[in-house]
């Protein structure tokens, strides 16, 4: 059994250990590198997790090939829901943003885990509510708004995502893990050239910092008004 301090993890925070021991029986731990993949679309959902360390993305390819980015996977969450889905296999692939860290249960726990503690089962039906609602959310923006809208609304909801672990930089407020401006088109549903023209023309205006390979809010105000968004 992984050696798991309860404090680390909200859903096992305040446990008993004899519900940690419950929760955590027949878990193994994998450690991914930046850029692994943890399961790919497909693979028979034999297995689901749940994140200690680092930041996952989990995609998914349509019927007429186009790749989007359906999930980020933050420190603390579960995920790999196919078993509360009845399927079979995964409907997404999923792989590591930076190094990772994972707990793995095998499918056959998958009712004594979401059994075990009230507050673990609400965690479970949080994420996967979340993950609905995001979908819901993506949906109506690519019918009803504009590109440069739907960035901007992608960039402010993984900034609020992100949380306390969003870091203050010198530019503004960086997220903490690496995205390329192909992976904001796959999660916004634009193409490369459309996300590449806003992007460069936020960063002139002062709304985007220059970040390596990370996104910098640079004025907070002027992204929630490109959005939209009086919050």
């Amino acid at each position: 059994m992984p050696d798991v301090q309860t404090s680390d993890l909200g859903p096992f925070e305040g446990l008993s250990p004899e519900e940690v021991r419950t929760i955590l029986s027949g878990t193994t731990t994998v450690r991914l590198a930046q850029g692994d993949p943890l399961f790919q679309q497909g693979d028979p959902a034999d297995r689901f997790f749940l994140l200690r360390q680092g930041w996952l993305k989990v995609t998914q390819v349509t019927a007429d090939g186009q790749k989007l980015i359906v999930r980020i996977v933050h420190p603390g969450e579960f995920f790999g829901f196919a078993p509360a889905l009845q399927r079979d296999e995964y409907p997404g692939s999923c792989e590591a943003i930076v190094d990772s860290v994972a707990l793995v249960w095998p499918r056959n726990r998958w009712k004594a885990v979401l059994g075990a503690a009230p507050s673990v089962t609400l965690s479970i039906v949080q994420a996967i509510g979340r993950k609905l609602d995001e979908a819901h959310v993506r949906l109506r923006e690519m019918t009803t708004e504009e590109a440069a809208r739907r960035v901007a609304n992608l960039l402010l909801r993984l900034r609020s995502e992100a949380g306390e672990n969003a870091i203050d930089a010198e530019g503004g407020i960086e997220l903490p893990y690496p995205l390329t401006r192909q992976d904001i088109a796959d999660m916004s549903g634009n193409t490369l050239h459309t996300v590449s023209r806003i992007m460069a023309a936020w960063e002139s205006q002062g709304v985007l910092g220059r970040g390596r390979r990370k996104v910098v809010i640079a004025d907070l105000d002027a992204l929630k008004q490109l959005a939209g968004s009086d919050g």
